[in-house]
């Protein structure tokens, strides 16, 4: 029974309003603007704006509440704030498969992801709006069951599907691995400008030690701004993104028939696959331990932040300058010599930063000149080596003939890495607690806790390198992608005239839009004009051959 279920088939995502204002066979630069590079910044507001500083929050929230005073309870604390991130993940798990379901069993006008996307959005936001909301002084030691209650929930419903379509939607959206390149380095544009330069920066370095320190309620305040602020966006992602792939697919059969088995099958004999699931499962489990408070509590109490808040500044800008180079720098280096080799290079230089600042890690030029190598090393990772999953789906398609992003088995894959790191979560807030950490200004932690804080900040950093350098080079897809997708290419013209369709080449496609667009284009602008010369009183003719002229002009300099 259950493989002939449609979700989603009936009802709001059938209405046509919903429709995606997409209509391009090609990636149009309004959808790649609107869809991939602006609409996503909401959620990416709220999810990141909560990994950052939710640890920062509970770490003080238990100061707050027990004191020095209370140093044993503390120590607790520590205890079950790893339980309850541990439990959190395994029901990550759980959530994982569901989605692997929702999507396997999606059939709507609305593509396979879009439409779970925008309510899961939702779920997010409102989830943002409430973590923060309250403190312990007005609950007492029930504000742990509620605080508790919604730290599960986000990293069940509210970020997983959000992640979950963070890493697919790219793969979904074309079959050009130009496209695809593009989009993933755009895509990753938002998460960087976000995550690295507004939160990254700004919130680290301003927000937190110079009001969220000293005011547990303006976490709620700051939250409640992003999430209001994040629907617009979210609207604006969910309009301006289009499923092509799943939709040509879609067209070939349904894809709710597909056996377990035989997705799993696929998806483990494909070594790209393979290789990619083990790097980001080794990610998985540094991201999870270290969290969020690593970097902040490495500047406060080894850099002299404590007593110095303009050094969360200058530490920011010295290690956030490869942010802003990185989006200029870094999609041509891909482009010419290949994401593989940039990736090692730049995991090449994860490795020695991370070495040279562990050698001396209380020393402030070595930590500044460490933090620098370590970011330009990192920005491969944050723009373009992912498109190397995206590429590994190719190579899966060619192989078994199956498109699986979203499937149930993906799902299941997911679900095992987040197992394999689930026992890692919340490990670092746990650790400096066990060990008598209080986070209550004016007191200062042992050196047992600082010499702990310095090996986090850079020892998982080194294992997640070495991971890469080790395992990249295996990662060989990029120059069988013309193959793969020429074979591919191939299938669906055949089962195009299978169907006794018409049959008519992509590029030949793009072509003919990149005409009627141009046509469209034109007619705007002459009716446009003409609406102007009749406003201002001037002649058609001779404002036309100005512009036409200076259209020329441009295509000359341009030659």
């Amino acid at each position: 029974m259950s493989k002939n279920v449609e979700l989603l088939s009936k009802g709001l995502f059938e209405k046509s309003f919903m429709d995606s204002k997409v209509k391009t066979r090609a990636v149009s630069k309004k959808e790649w603007i609107l869809g991939h590079l602006i609409g996503p910044l909401g959620l990416i507001f709220v999810v990141n704006t909560i990994a950052a500083l939710v640890e920062k929050f509970f770490t003080q929230q238990t100061g707050a509440m027990y004191g020095t005073e209370n140093l044993a309870m503390i120590q607790k604390m520590g205890g079950y704030y790893e339980v309850i991130m541990t439990v959190a993940k395994l029901l990550a798990v759980v959530m994982g498969l569901v989605n692997g379901w929702l999507m396997q069993h999606t059939k709507s006008r609305q593509g396979r992801m879009r439409p779970w996307h925008l309510i899961f959005g939702f779920v997010s936001i409102v989830i943002g709006m409430l973590i923060f909301r309250f403190s312990g002084n007005t609950l007492g030691d029930n504000y742990w069951y509620y605080f508790f209650f919604l730290l599960i929930a986000y990293h069940t419903i509210g970020s997983t599907y959000f992640y979950l379509f963070r890493d697919t939607i790219v793969s979904i959206t074309s079959r050009s691995a130009k496209e695809k390149a593009h989009l993933k380095f755009i895509r990753q544009m938002s998460w960087t400008l976000i995550s690295g330069i507004v939160i990254g920066m700004l919130v680290n370095m301003v927000v937190l030690p110079m009001w969220l320190e000293h005011d547990l309620n303006g976490y709620a305040t700051l939250l409640t701004i992003l999430s209001i602020v994040a629907i617009p966006l979210l609207l604006l992602e969910y309009f301006y993104t289009k499923e092509r792939v799943i939709e040509d697919v879609q067209e070939q059969g349904n894809t709710n028939n597909i056996p377990v088995k035989e997705q799993l099958k696929a998806l483990l004999t494909n070594k790209y696959f393979v290789i990619f699931t083990i790097l980001m499962t080794v990610g998985g489990i540094v991201d999870n331990f270290k969290g969020g408070n690593v970097q902040y509590f490495y500047i406060k109490y080894l850099l002299g932040g404590e007593n110095n808040w303009a050094m969360f500044t200058i530490y920011q800008v010295v290690t956030g300058v490869p942010l802003g180079i990185g989006a200029f720098v870094i999609y041509p280096l891909a482009k010419k010599f290949g994401i593989k080799n940039v990736s090692l290079v730049g995991y090449g230089l994860v490795l020695i930063g991370s070495i040279v600042g562990w050698l001396q890690p209380s020393n402030m030029i070595v930590a500044f000149v460490a933090g620098f190598i370590r970011q330009m090393g990192y920005l491969p990772n944050l723009y373009v080596t992912a498109t190397l999953l995206c590429y590994a789906y190719d190579s899966v398609e060619q192989k078994s003939g199956l498109r699986l992003e979203g499937l149930l088995g993906v799902a299941i894959i997911t679900a095992v890495q987040t197992a394999i790191y689930a026992p890692f979560a919340g490990g670092y807030e746990a650790a400096i607690l066990k060990l008598g950490f209080v986070d209550v200004a004016g007191v200062t932690p042992s050196a047992e806790v600082t010499s702990f804080m310095a090996t986090a900040f850079y020892l998982f950093d080194i294992i997640l390198a070495t991971a890469y350098i080790v395992l990249l080079p295996f990662m060989d897809v990029e120059k069988k992608l013309p193959e793969i997708n020429a074979e591919l290419l191939e299938r669906k013209k055949a089962a195009t005239l299978a169907r006794g369709e018409e049959w008519i080449d992509p590029a030949e496609l793009e072509s003919r839009e990149a005409e009627e667009n141009a046509r469209i284009h034109e007619e705007n602008r002459i009716a446009d004009l003409k609406e102007h010369c009749a406003k201002k009183g001037l002649d058609f003719d001779v404002e036309n051959a100005k512009y036409l002229a200076k259209q020329a002009k441009k295509q000359k300099v341009k030659k």
